[in-house]
C-alpha cells in the first residue's frame, strides 16, 4: 500500500471522524456507511488505511479495535464470507462443525467475552450480492439489532460500484443494511493522476527513470481513455517500465507507454485503420515514422509531421495534399480515434506504437498497390 493517498485526504478525514464513536464511546451504536465510486477512484486504499488508523487510535485510548477487511470477490458463498471474517477478527475461533450462522454468534459472542470492537468492511458487497444472495448479509446487521442490553462491537463499512444494489433487497434486509452515510469517491482527475504517478515513481523507480512528460502522457491518457482510473495509470507505469527495462534503457520513453497501452487496453483496431483513406493513411504512416525517429517526443510540430508526410507521398508516387488540407486530415484522424492531439494541436499516437502501426500501414499499402 502507498505510504500517502493524494487526493484522498478530505475522504480518510471523514471515515476517520465518522468512526471516532466507536472509539471515544466504544459499543454505543453500531456505525454503517457506504462506500461508492467506479473502480481504480481509492475506495479500497482509503478504507485500509483509515482502518489502520483508528486501530493505532484505538489502541492509544485503551480500546481493543480490530480492523478487518474482506475483499467480498474472493470469497465463495456464505460459508466463505463468514470464514474470511473469523480468521480477521476472531483467528482463534474453530470453523469446523459450524454453519454460517453459527459462526456469526460465535463471533458476536467471542467479541463480548474478550471485551473487543470491530470495524468490518466488506468489499465489492454489491458482486457478492449478486451472486450469493442477500441472506448472511442480514443476519450480519441482524446481530447489532437483535442483540440488547450489550454493547453494540460491530461497526460496518460496505464498497461497491454505486447504489443500485440496494435497489434489489428485500425491505426487511434494507432496513437492516441502511447505512448512516453514503461517501461518493468520483474518477481521478489529470492533474490529480500526475500527482499519484509521481508518488508511485518515487517509491518504485529509481532517480530520473521517468520525466515529468512521461507521467503527464500516462495521466493525460488515463483521463481521458482509462476513466480517471488510477490502477490502469499504475498499471501502465508498471508495464512501461518492464518494457524499458527490456530494451535495456535507462528511462522510460514514450513507444514504452505506447506498448503497454496497447498490452492493456488497446485504442484502435485493425479495422480502424483500414478503413481510413488512402490520403489519412499516408498522414497517419508518416507520424508513425516520425515517432518512432524521435524517440522521447510524445507529440510532433505539424510542421515535422508533413516534413514527414512528403517525404511518404514521394516513396508512394502521391501528390502530397496543401497544408490546410492536411489540418483537416489530421482533424479527421483524431475525430476517428486513431490520434491524439494535444492543446498546441500537436498529434501524437493513442495505444499503438509507432514501430507497430508502421508496419501495419506499409502491409496495408503493399496490398493496395498490388489490388490496383
Amino acid at each position: 500500500m502507498p505510504s500517502r493517498l493524494p487526493h484522498r485526504e478530505e475522504f480518510m478525514e471523514k471515515l476517520v471522524k465518522f468512526f471516532r464513536v466507536a472509539i471515544d464511546q466504544p459499543g454505543m451504536l453500531s456505525e454503517r456507511i457506504l462506500i461508492t465510486g467506479e473502480s481504480g477512484t481509492g475506495k479500497t486504499a482509503t478504507a485500509r488505511k483509515v482502518g489502520d488508523a483508528l486501530e493505532r487510535i484505538a489502541r492509544n485510548r485503551g480500546v481493543d479495535l480490530i480492523y478487518a477487511h474482506i475483499n467480498c470477490r474472493t470469497t465463495s458463498g456464505k460459508f466463505g464470507l463468514v470464514q474470511s471474517i473469523i480468521r480477521q477478527a476472531a483467528p482463534t475461533l474453530p470453523l469446523r462443525g459450524y454453519g454460517p450462522i453459527e459462526l456469526l454468534h460465535a463471533l458476536w459472542d467471542y467479541l463480548n467475552e474478550h471485551n473487543k470492537f470491530l470495524i468490518l468492511t466488506l468489499d465489492e458487497i454489491d458482486y457478492y450480492l449478486r451472486r450469493t444472495g442477500e441472506d448472511i448479509i442480514y443476519e450480519l446487521t441482524r446481530l447489532t439489532d437483535a442483540i440488547t442490553n450489550v454493547p453494540q462491537r460491530i461497526n460496518f463499512m460496505f464498497i461497491a460500484r454505486n447504489h443500485s444494489f440496494m435497489r434489489d433487497m428485500s425491505q426487511e434486509t434494507l432496513s437492516r443494511f441502511r447505512p448512516q452515510e453514503r461517501l461518493e469517491f468520483p474518477p481521478y482527475l489529470e492533474d490529480q493522476l500526475v500527482d499519484i504517478l509521481k508518488e508511485r515513481v518515487k517509491e518504485a523507480f529509481r532517480e530520473n527513470a521517468v520525466s515529468d512528460e512521461i507521467i503527464t502522457f500516462i495521466a493525460r491518457n488515463t483521463a481521458k481513455y482509462g476513466n480517471g482510473d488510477a490502477r490502469y495509470a499504475l498499471l501502465l507505469l508498471l508495464s512501461a517500465g518492464f518494457a524499458a527495462d527490456r530494451d535495456e534503457q535507462s528511462a522510460i520513453l514514450p513507444e514504452h507507454v505506447r506498448e503497454a497501452q496497447e498490452k492493456t487496453d488497446p485504442k484502435i483496431r485493425d479495422e480502424d485503420v483500414t478503413m481510413l483513406t488512402d490520403d489519412e493513411k499516408l498522414v497517419l504512416l508518416a507520424l508513425a515514422r516520425h515517432l518512432k525517429r524521435e524517440k522521447e517526443a510524445i507529440f510532433l510540430p505539424l510542421e515535422g509531421v508533413e516534413s514527414s508526410y512528403r517525404v511518404v507521398c514521394e516513396e508512394y508516387d502521391v501528390e502530397p495534399v496543401g497544408r490546410v488540407m492536411l489540418h483537416a486530415l489530421v482533424k479527421q484522424l483524431k475525430a476517428a480515434g486513431v490520434i491524439t492531439v494535444n492543446e498546441k494541436f500537436e498529434p501524437g499516437l493513442n495505444g499503438v506504437k509507432a514501430e507497430v502501426l508502421e508496419k501495419f500501414l506499409v502491409d496495408l499499402l503493399k496490398r493496395r498497390e498490388s489490388d490496383a
